[in-house]
């Protein structure tokens, strides 16, 4: 019965994907009209590519989900209209959700078929999928926890194996005690990780590259995708909250381990046309949303007085100048200004097209190392560990210049003949970048808001999501949020993301013990973690 269900599970997900998915796909997942053997390899692979709609940044994702944190993180510039100033879609909330425990479900087919092997070597070596594939999910996990706070997550995702519909309600977890799971979880996997590919290294050398779409098989990667995340998870709890000494022991710990420290071994998904990409909907989300430039990271890229080398890779400017979209701007100041007839009459900058909108080759950073040099920095600087906060800030701003150049440089346009975009030549070089960085640095005389700022301004538009979450934990960077006064729900800036309505209908009696402990599912509501954001007078 178990078999059964979990070839239920992998049916319904070739499904949902047939629209959009290749023969490369097809020849590395399971196809149950082909066999009825189901692998680890295979739902590895179908694990990762269950989730990738939140992983690479798809038209849907970015179009309907990061437009929504680039507002609140300001991250891009937007209407001030009366009324929706913090409004976002109960439906892309959904979709969101969905999306997360359906990427769950297909992570607890393959742990249920990897437990029901029989011992031996090829269970031991399939081991390494579970391990893989976990790494990833708690990637996912606690995304979804900074937006939502409590979810399901210990209990859900059986429905597959049990085949039990009255028993698939799940109860939610406290978001505290997942977090603090999955701390202790990410610390196990980097030692069986690294254990395992030791014992079976040749076997892995071509039966992992060939299903693994996201590191293309490189063990060294996904340690340091482990315990980079590890890093990043620690941070967050160390401030406020619960979990202070959590937080502060997995940095500790992770700090003196393999992290993400180069362009080469960052963690990225790459748009490479094999069949696990969204071909022109990869990048396209760029065009239609709205584009122009926010003006605090326009401010940020020029707080020495001088230009950011990354503003002209970023940001496309109006004839004489970079000017953004203004939280503290009208709404009929904003409609004069974004009202003109040709090219060169734009006001507002606005991405530039080589860089963002036009470029197949866009990548999606899943964790880059100038984050994970901004996580070290601040790690040092708050105390959590010890090291040189100023040397890895340097860093940060290094890799985050030498990113968005290599973006830049190596843009391949794809059905836009002409962009007016910006095209550079070459990245400025290290002793360029470290020297504006060090001015950067002298700039601020608080410097966490200096290490914030600068990876606030490294997210952008490819990270909003990450980008609201540091916000909300640091309060930095200090931005003008203004009161809407023409909402009717979202008067001011929201502290969470709502449970979804299809959650309420759902699975109602576990929705209604959860809300009840986030102020009856307030936006309003202030995470563990999170200090409490202030709208302006």
């Amino acid at each position: 019965m178990k078999k059964i269900y979990s070839i239920l599970i992998a049916i319904a997900t070739l499904a949902v994907i047939a629209g959009c998915s290749k023969q490369a796909f097809n020849d590395k997942y399971y196809d149950p009209s082909k066999t009825t053997t189901v692998t680890c390899a295979k739902l590895f692979t179908g694990t990762m590519y269950r989730g990738q709609q939140y992983t690479f940044n798809s038209y849907w994702r970015v179009y309907t989900w990061d437009n929504i944190f680039g507002k609140l993180a300001q991250t891009i510039g937007f209407s001030n209209n009366s009324g929706s100033v913090y409004y976002y879609n109960d439906g892309y909330a959904a979709d969101r959700w969905n999306g997360f425990y359906k990427t769950l479900a297909q992570l607890r087919v393959l742990q249920n078929t990897w437990e029901n092997e029989e011992d031996g070597l090829q269970k031991d070596r399939d081991a390494m999928f579970v391990y893989l594939s976990e790494v990833f999910v708690y990637d996912q996990l606690t995304q979804v926890v900074d937006l939502f706070g409590p979810v399901p997550f210990s209990k859900a995702g059986y429905l597959g194996i049990t085949g039990d519909l009255a028993g698939s309600y799940p109860v939610y977890d406290d978001d505290a005690e997942i977090y603090s799971t999955v701390l202790a979880r990410l610390d196990e996997l980097y030692t069986e990780i690294s254990e395992l590919y030791e014992a079976n290294s040749s076997y892995y050398a071509t039966t992992l590259a060939s299903q693994d779409f996201l590191n293309k098989g490189d063990i060294t990667k996904w340690l340091k995708y482990c315990n980079t995340l590890m890093l990043r998870l620690g941070v967050h709890v160390s401030a406020q909250g619960s979990l202070t000494s959590t937080g502060k022991a997995a940095v500790a710990k992770a700090v003196k381990r393999e992290l993400v420290s180069s362009l080469d071994d960052a963690i990225v998904a790459i748009p490479d046309y094999d069949g696990f990409d969204y071909d022109d909907n990869f990048w396209s989300g760029y065009i239609d949303i709205n584009n122009d430039a926010s003006q605090p990271m326009i401010d940020a890229m020029q707080v020495t007085g001088e230009d950011d080398p990354r503003l002209q890779v970023i940001y496309s400017p109006h004839s004489d100048g970079y000017y953004g979209m203004s939280s503290q701007e009208t709404s009929d100041e904003q409609t004069e200004r974004g009202t003109y007839t040709t090219h060169e009459e734009r006001y507002y900058a606005h991405l530039d097209s080589l860089t963002f909108p036009c470029n197949s080759k866009l990548t999606s950073p899943v964790i880059s190392a100038a984050e994970s040099y901004f996580l070290q920095a601040e790690a040092y600087q708050q105390g959590y560990a010890s090291g040189n906060a100023q040397e890895a800030f340097l860093q940060g701003v290094l890799y985050s210049v030498k990113f968005y150049y290599d973006l830049n440089v190596n843009s391949v346009q794809r059905n836009h003949a002409s962009t007016g975009g910006y095209q550079a030549t070459e990245t400025p070089s290290d002793a360029e970048i470290l020297e504006y960085a060090q001015k950067v640095w002298d700039s601020y005389d608080n410097k966490l808001e200096a290490i914030m700022t600068q990876k606030w301004l490294n997210f952008g538009v490819l990270q909003p999501t990450q980008a609201w979450t540091d916000i909300r934990r640091t309060g930095y960077p200090d931005l003008y949020y203004a009161q809407d006064g023409q909402s009717t729900n979202y008067k001011t800036i929201i502290q969470r993301i709502m449970y979804p309505n299809v959650e309420r209908s759902n699975n109602t009696s576990n929705y209604n013990a959860a809300a009840a402990n986030v102020d009856d599912n307030s936006a309003y509501y202030t995470l563990f973690w999170a200090k409490t954001l202030e709208s302006d007078e």
